[in-house]
């Protein structure tokens, strides 16, 4: 009898959580920070970029994150395989602006990936770093953002190739306002 009633529970469970997980759902559209940074070459980008684009992907990483670095390939062909759609995709190495030394290393890790696309390096003295950036789970985490600057649904954390699915679906739910 116990042993039904277990496994009883766990199919409920299990079911219960599957419903939640499979819904395409808009869960959230939040103002994105507005925010002033550089890039890696030391131009100036705010969050009107957004504007220029449909949709844009944020992929978060820092340099000792080893999943962040095996994905930038994928990022990069992903970025490759989205201009012709008006999709955007911007870098933000988080820890790179904390040193000189943090910035070279994330520029040599960005050329040997071969990342063309825009890498912000964020002042961790800024709004961006403070109120955002420095309350992330894990990395990489990433956000998809309409052309009006808000996050589209909740953050992906981890590898994104993994959860295209799920990429594909915000970038959809993004471009239809």
């Amino acid at each position: 009898m116990d042993k039904r009633i277990a496994t009883l529970l766990t199919t409920a469970l299990v079911l219960g959580l599957s419903a939640c997980s499979s819904s395409d759902e808009l869960v959230s559209k939040t103002p994105f920070p507005t925010f002033s940074e550089v890039d890696m070459e030391g131009n100036e980008v705010t969050n009107d970029i957004f504007s220029e684009y449909d949709a844009t992907i944020v992929n978060f990483w820092n340099n000792g994150c080893g999943t962040c670095i095996e994905e930038m390939p994928e990022l990069e062909e992903y970025f490759q395989d989205f201009q012709e759609k008006n999709i955007n995709l911007i870098g933000v190495a988080s820890d790179s602006g904390e040193s000189e030394e943090q910035l070279e290393t994330a520029r040599k890790i960005l050329k040997e990936k071969g990342v063309t696309y825009t890498n912000l390096s964020p002042d961790p003295d800024q709004a961006l770093y403070t109120d955002f950036i420095s309350q992330l789970a894990g990395y990489p985490t990433t956000y998809v953002i309409d052309s009006e600057g808000n996050i589209v649904g909740a953050s992906i954390i981890g590898n994104v190739k993994a959860q295209e699915d799920t990429l594909n679906a915000r970038l959809e739910q993004a471009m239809d306002g």
